[in-house]
């Protein structure tokens, strides 16, 4: 019997090497990991969908690294014995779990993946990095790929989410910088460069381990919030600009439109940045789009001296100050100074895809324009009307059993669980309703010059309308016996190609192999059964449709 059971343990193993995972990874200091999150909501595994050992930590007391388990969210072994109530720095609840269900419950079991955080709160960009001087957080991420190389030889990472920020914002003394007795960066250009140097890192050593030849997505989103500091808003707008410069960043918006317990968020404010970031990697890596944030991409003054127009890249019109979801903020979030002075807000509306701020005097001057600053929290109230679709609720974290005794346990002493605003719509608190997935406007911060009558805003040149970021309604290309047939409407493209549901490129089409009148035909080579995406992309324009191959 002791044989046989050897014999199946082995075989087991065996099979879980054998099979192909996507490894999705989470890395950053407290929001990555899930500080402050009892009670886990994400208790239910989704099929395909799995984390390394007990918990989805790789650190935190986890000792099972050997071997898969389903996905789930639970309390991490090394705060498992903390009182159940809102103070305490409970691991619950990271973002990645409600991440990875998203996606796999979104591509309809395409792939198996593997969800890891390693993360380390409390930590500034400096003592996450490689470079640092005693690179132990950074070992928390070479261990967890290692982790996972051990359980499988069939491995890729397609995503790497970074969450980190609020330190350096904060510049804590001590040894936090990158050699022993430094302090930490806290200006926007070191900011940056520090982030695409462990972008890069990170970039390297999974595609080494993992012997993949793409670099994995950084899905960056953008610190602030109550941690917010100065008035040039480094650390979030370092983060914003790298995803407007670079190809491989995306930049999946700020957290707080979430629920939160005063900096860190509350386990329905993680799961709901989940898919937050889930809806990020959807619309990136699997249907190709170039995704940006809700953000300016003009500004200029009018012919009223007194206004000032920002023109947004806007996901999904229209435009909306939401005072229910939110909590109000003064002047919506908005702020205007002139010549350094700080100048009253009288008006803030919404016109199309622009926000008009209108002073109460003439701005005739330097005029800095602040939005989600340090005045107001890190908040604002400005969101598009993105109706992509969540998976999860928002639950009432003080709900009751039939009993009265309440169904999420707490702390004798715990009088709620709630946060101190509640997302609401025009009947109520949200109880029971999907998380919206609306993109709420970054934080910000630019300058219009004296001279300046408009300023585009860098790294979004191209992208000063709407229209010129993506069009699916009108792409119909055909397929039949191995030919795709690309209608003759679609005339100045320059590159086509197909991808897999799971974002993999299959190949890249050059040139047609006939021209029926103005109809072009490609030849495909064979294809499984199944669903593909057809990438058709112009100067300005990228195009994305389906096809169906039986």
């Amino acid at each position: 019997m002791r044989i046989l059971f050897s014999v199946l343990i082995s075989a087991i193993v065996l099979l879980t090497q054998a099979q192909s995972y996507e490894h999705l990874i989470i890395y950053g200091q407290s929001l990555s990991t899930g500080h402050q999150s009892w009670p886990p909501l994400s208790t239910t595994p989704v099929p395909g969908n799995y984390m390394i050992g007990t918990q989805v930590w790789s650190n935190f007391g986890n000792t099972v690294l050997n071997q898969l388990n389903p996905l789930l969210a639970n309390v991490a072994s090394s705060t498992a014995s903390l009182a159940k109530n809102r103070a305490n720095m409970i691991y619950a609840e990271s973002p990645v779990v409600a991440a990875a269900n998203h996606i796999q419950l979104k591509t309809n079991g395409q792939h198996q993946f593997i969800a890891t955080s390693c993360g380390t709160g409390g930590k500034t960009i400096e003592e996450l990095s490689k470079e640092h001087y005693n690179p132990v957080c950074y070992s928390h991420f070479s261990n967890a790929i290692q982790y996972a190389s051990s359980i499988s030889n069939s491995l890729h990472c397609p995503a790497i989410i970074w969450m980190q920020g609020e330190y350096n914002y904060t510049v804590p003394s001590g040894n936090s910088g990158l050699t022993s007795g430094s302090r930490p960066a806290s200006d926007k250009a070191t900011y940056k460069s520090l982030m695409l140097t462990l972008k890069e890192n990170m970039q390297a050593d999974i595609m080494k381990k993992y012997n993949q030849t793409d670099a994995p997505l950084f899905i960056t989103y953008q610190a602030g919030v109550q941690y917010t500091r100065g008035t040039y808003l480094t650390v979030g707008m370092a983060q914003l600009e790298a995803s407007n410069e670079q190809e491989d960043i995306v930049c999946a918006g700020p957290v707080y439109p979430m629920t939160d317990r005063g900096g860190h968020l509350d386990s329905n404010g993680y799961r709901w940045f989940g898919e937050m970031l889930g809806k990020v990697y959807y619309r990136t890596k699997i249907l190709g789009e170039d995704f940006k944030p809700l953000q300016p991409a003009e500004l200029s003054r009018t012919s009223n001296p007194k206004e000032i127009k920002i023109r947004f890249l806007v996901p999904k019109l229209p435009l909306v100050i939401d005072e229910q979801l939110v909590n109000k903020v003064t002047s919506a979030g908005f702020e205007l100074y002139l010549n350094g002075a700080k100048k009253i807000i009288t008006g803030v509306r919404v016109e199309g895809d622009c926000v008009i701020l209108t002073a109460l005097t003439d701005l005739t001057g330097d005029v800095e324009i602040i939005y989600a600053g340090t005045n107001n929290a890190g908040h604002g109230n400005l969101r598009d009307s993105d109706d992509y679709p969540a998976y999860y609720n928002y639950i009432d974290l003080d709900k009751r059993n039939p009993d009265n005794s309440y169904f999420y346990p707490r702390d004798a002493a715990e009088t709620t669980l709630r946060p101190s605003y509640e997302p609401r719509d025009g009947t109520g608190i949200m109880y029971e309703k999907p998380y919206p997935l609306y993109n709420f406007s970054v934080a910000f911060y630019y300058k219009l010059n004296a001279s300046a009558q408009t300023m585009l805003v860098p790294g979004l040149e191209n992208y000063t309308a709407v229209q010129n970021i993506r069009r699916n309604d009108v792409f119909k290309p055909g397929y039949r016996n191995g030919m795709l047939f690309i209608p003759a409407s679609e005339k100045a493209y320059n590159r086509i190609s197909i991808t897999a549901l799971s974002g993999q490129t299959i190949f890249v089409l050059d040139e047609p192999r006939l021209i029926r009148g103005e109809n072009k035909y490609y030849v495909l080579p064979d294809l499984s059964k199944g669903i593909y995406l057809v990438n058709i992309q112009s100067e300005n324009n990228q195009f994305i449709s389906k096809i169906l191959v039986k």
